[in-house]
C-alpha cells in the first residue's frame, strides 16, 4: 500500500475504534456502579481494544483497497448507500467472529459486572446496536465521499479555515488540455465527447494518487493539478505523472479508437512559483490560487499547440528540477500573453523507442 492509502486506512480505523469505544462507554453509564469502572477500563483496554483495533483495520482496508475501486464509477448517492451496507455487513461478520473469540477464548474479568456486560454484547446484536452502527456507517461513508469529491487536503483546509485569510505558498502547477478538443467534439458529438473526457480523467486519477498530486480544478476538457514543495521530489513526480498518463492513453488506444474513433492527446504546461491561496465564495466556497504562475502554466499549455510540442516547462520549474540533478532541453525565449518579459521555455529530452510500436519513450537526462 502507498502512503496515502495507509493514511486512509488508519484514519477510518481510528474513527471506527472511537465510535465503538464511545458506544460501549455510553452504554454503561447508567449500568455500572462506581467500583465497576476501573475493572471495566482495565479489561477493555488490555483485552478488548486490541481485538477491536484489528477489526477496525479490516474495515479500513476493505474500504480503501476494495470498495473504492468497485463502485467509484457510480453516482454519489448509490456509492454512499452501497458503502454503508458493505461497511455494516463487514462489521456484522466481524462481530460474530470476535464474539466467539471473546466469549470462548479470552480470559474473564475478575469483575462480574464487566463479564455480564461483554456476555450481553457477544450473545446478541440488539436493535440499538444495529441502528447505531448503521448510522455510523452511513456518516462515515458520506464523509469519505465528500472528502473524495473536494480532495482530502482541501476539505481539511476548509474545515480548519487554513486559508480563510489569504496566504502565500510555492506550488507546482500542471495544466493538461485535450488537444484539438473543438474538432473532436464536432466529430463525435457532445455526449460521446463528454464520455471521452470522463474516461481520460478516470485514467488520470490513479496517477494523481500515485504521485501525490492534488486536483486544483477541472475546467471543461482541462485538468489543473498542483504539488506542494514540502515534498522534495515533487518536481520529479510531476514529470513522472505526465509520462505515465501519456503512456496509459497510448496503451488504451485500441479501446479509444473502437469507442470514439480517436486517440486523445493532451498538451501540457508546467510552471512553478509563488501563489496566493484563499477561500473564495460563500454559496459554493472553494480554495482558489492567484498569481502569475497560473497564467504562465496556462500560456505554456497554449504554446504547446502553437509550436507543436507535447509538454513545456517554465524557467522556474527548470531551476527547481536542477536541484534534483536533472535538466530539461531549452526551447527558446517566448513572450507569453499577459507577460511583460520573455519566458525561457523548456521541454523534455525525448527519443523514439523503435522497439515499441506507437509508444513514445521519454526520459529525464542526468545533469552533466
Amino acid at each position: 500500500m502507498k502512503k496515502k492509502q495507509i493514511i486512509r486506512v488508519l484514519t477510518l480505523a481510528l474513527m471506527w475504534l472511537f465510535a465503538i469505544i464511545a458506544f460501549d462507554v455510553v452504554l454503561n453509564i447508567k449500568v455500572f456502579e462506581k467500583g465497576d469502572w476501573l475493572p471495566y477500563l482495565e479489561y477493555t483496554f488490555s483485552v478488548i481494544v486490541p481485538i477491536t483495533a484489528l477489526y477496525c483495520l479490516t474495515i479500513g482496508i476493505s474500504e480503501v483497497l476494495f470498495m473504492r475501486t468497485m463502485i467509484r464509477d457510480y453516482p454519489f448517492a448509490i456509492v454512499v448507500l452501497f458503502k454503508t451496507v458493505l461497511q455494516f455487513t463487514v462489521i456484522f461478520i466481524l462481530h460474530l467472529g470476535s464474539s466467539y473469540f471473546i466469549r470462548e477464548l479470552l480470559p474473564l474479568s475478575p469483575n462480574e459486572a464487566v463479564n455480564k456486560h461483554y456476555s450481553y454484547l457477544t450473545t446478541s446484536l440488539n436493535l440499538v446496536y444495529t441502528i447505531y452502527f448503521f448510522v455510523v456507517s452511513f456518516h462515515f461513508s458520506v464523509y469519505f465521499q465528500v472528502s473524495r469529491k473536494f480532495g482530502s487536503t482541501n476539505l481539511y483546509d476548509i474545515i480548519m479555515g487554513t486559508y480563510f485569510k489569504p496566504k502565500e505558498d510555492k506550488r507546482i502547477f500542471m495544466f493538461l488540455d485535450l488537444n484539438k478538443s473543438t474538432t473532436i467534439a464536432e466529430e463525435i458529438g457532445h455526449l460521446k465527447y463528454s464520455r471521452l473526457i470522463q474516461e481520460c480523467f478516470v485514467k488520470l486519477t490513479s496517477h494523481i494518487e500515485n504521485y501525490n498530486a492534488e486536483v486544483y480544478q477541472y475546467v471543461g476538457d482541462e485538468a489543473v493539478l498542483t504539488w506542494r514543495i514540502s515534498d522534495p521530489n515533487a518536481a520529479q513526480k510531476c514529470i513522472d505523472l505526465y509520462l505515465d498518463f501519456h503512456n496509459s492513453l497510448l496503451n488504451a488506444q485500441d479501446s479509444f479508437l473502437r469507442n470514439y474513433g480517436i486517440v486523445p492527446k493532451f498538451k501540457v504546461g508546467v510552471s512553478y512559483g509563488c501563489v496566493a491561496i484563499a477561500e473564495v465564495g460563500d454559496y459554493k466556497r472553494d480554495i482558489a490560487f492567484h498569481g502569475t504562475v497560473l497564467n504562465t502554466g496556462a500560456r505554456l499549455c497554449q504554446l504547446c499547440k502553437e509550436i507543436e510540442e507535447d509538454v513545456l516547462f517554465s524557467s522556474d520549474f527548470n531551476i527547481l528540477l536542477n536541484e534534483n540533478k536533472h535538466h530539461l532541453d531549452y526551447v527558446g525565449d517566448y513572450m507569453l500573453n499577459g507577460r511583460r518579459t520573455l519566458e525561457k521555455v523548456y521541454k523534455l529530452s525525448h527519443r523514439q523507442d523503435s522497439s515499441c510500436t506507437h509508444t513514445l519513450a521519454m526520459k529525464i537526462s542526468p545533469k552533466i
